[in-house]
């Protein structure tokens, strides 16, 4: 088994530069790509969609923050399990069956926001759905991509898909703003579903023959074993533990504020449209990130991966003080610059030292440690509706940067990452 901890002192060369779009030239990943992209979009929407709806019905901090901790609770409730389904299971067949699913779900949730009969408990368990759909989606699509492109383009493919993913946010946002200001909230609901019925027709064009054949294990299925062997991966395995910090510190600290945008919006008295234009302004400053790391970096990966995270925390401090739109608009876009870095590198890192029987499992750790997003969005959502999204938000930063500080200092691995 090839470890983790192969280590990070024997990779110290930055990789070469290349073209942005390498990955494009392997056949069918670019229908892969677009896969992710309507993904994205309809996720993303949903998001924000939902965030909005429960701002606009309860004016509560905390009850929005349960939009953002129902998305994510099954990135740490059923990390472990989909990362052994994405090592034992059929990737492209998986990816599919969950589309089938997702369709009719979506368009539920459209139709009872047509009808105006749409009622805030209903908003939770549609974002469980999608939430499973995004481990999902990190766990089984994600190494179907290393599957489909192999190890010579996975960092490039990697840069696109987080491209993929950060153009989802910014369409997502925008789309949803304008539909809503233009048209009202349900008919935005009803573009979500139609982006998953193209999301499945997309991914029906990718040949299952067109996926390079992976080894899997001839042992009988055995679950309880399979996560024991994840978490055993993991033990002592400090190159590992060094990257799951770092999603760890940036899930507590940095992403629990996202569905507390119309929130902020609110205070900052803009309509639904500039609400998306906000909403959308990280994935701006993260599109702008991925496309340079896409060309090459002059930096490590792990670097990146590092520092891109102090900078995002930074920048989300200005975005919380600001009284004035355009300097939270300003200060969010510089954000997004810094979670470029990290968002395309975690998933890079853990891929590219896995091994092919672990690549699965290892990602499902990942979105384990993704998983501590929810619990921090509720912490966060009280400690707002106690003394202000602002203030909740300023002083979640400073601990990040704090808890930052002494990670990187500590499990200095991740940062030693060619």
């Amino acid at each position: 088994m090839t470890s983790l901890s192969q280590e990070a002192g024997t990779l110290v060369t930055a990789p070469p530069r290349r073209s942005t779009f390498a990955a494009f030239s392997v056949p069918h990943y670019t229908r892969l790509w677009t896969t992710g992209l309507l993904w994205n979009m309809a996720r993303w929407m949903s998001i924000f969609l939902c965030s909005y709806l429960v701002n606009r019905l309860t004016h509560s901090p905390f009850m929005v923050q349960m939009v953002g901790a129902s998305f994510f609770a099954p990135m740490f409730l059923a990390g472990a399990l989909s990362g052994v389904v994405s090592d034992r299971l059929d990737r492209r067949r998986t990816l599919l069956s969950l589309l089938c699913l997702l369709v009719p779900v979506s368009i539920v949730m459209a139709a009872v926001n047509v009808g105006d009969a749409v009622r805030v408990w209903m908003v939770y368990p549609f974002m469980l759905c999608i939430g499973v759909s995004m481990v999902v989606d990190m766990t089984s699509r994600r190494a179907l991509v290393y599957d489909l492109v192999g190890a010579e383009n996975i960092t490039n493919a990697l840069a696109l898909e987080s491209l993929a993913m950060t153009s989802g946010t910014l369409m997502g946002g925008l789309t949803a703003g304008t539909i809503i200001a233009l048209l009202g909230i349900g008919q935005a609901f009803v573009l979500v579903a139609c982006f998953y019925v193209l999301s499945l027709v997309v991914l029906l064009g990718v040949p299952a023959a067109a996926v390079r054949a992976r080894e899997v294990s001839s042992a009988k299925p055995d679950v309880a074993r399979d996560i024991k062997a994840m978490f055993g991966y993991l033990r002592g395995n400090r190159t590992f533990i060094s990257i799951l910090g770092v999603t760890i510190i940036m899930n507590t600290f940095y992403f629990p504020f996202t569905p507390m945008v119309p929130v902020f919006a609110d205070r900052l008295e803009v309509n639904a449209f500039w609400t998306g234009v906000l909403a959308g302004a990280p994935a701006l400053g993260s599109m702008l990130g991925t496309i340079l790391i896409a060309r090459g970096l002059g930096i490590r990966r792990g670097q990146a991966y590092v520092f891109g995270s102090i900078f995002a925390l930074i920048f989300l401090c200005v975005f919380a003080a600001a009284d004035w739109y355009p300097l939270a608009l300003g200060a969010l876009v510089l954000a997004g610059l810094g979670t470029s870095g990290f968002a395309t590198m975690q998933s890079a890192l853990v891929m590219i030292t896995a091994d092919d029987a672990m690549r699965g499992r290892a990602l499902g750790l990942l979105s384990m440690a993704i998983g501590a997003l929810p619990f921090a969005m509720l912490l966060l959502g009280g400690v707002a509706q106690a003394i202000g999204p602002s203030a909740g938000v300023i002083s979640s930063v400073l601990a990040g940067l704090t808890m930052m500080a002494i990670w990187a200092r500590s499990h200095p691995e991740s940062q030693r990452l060619a």
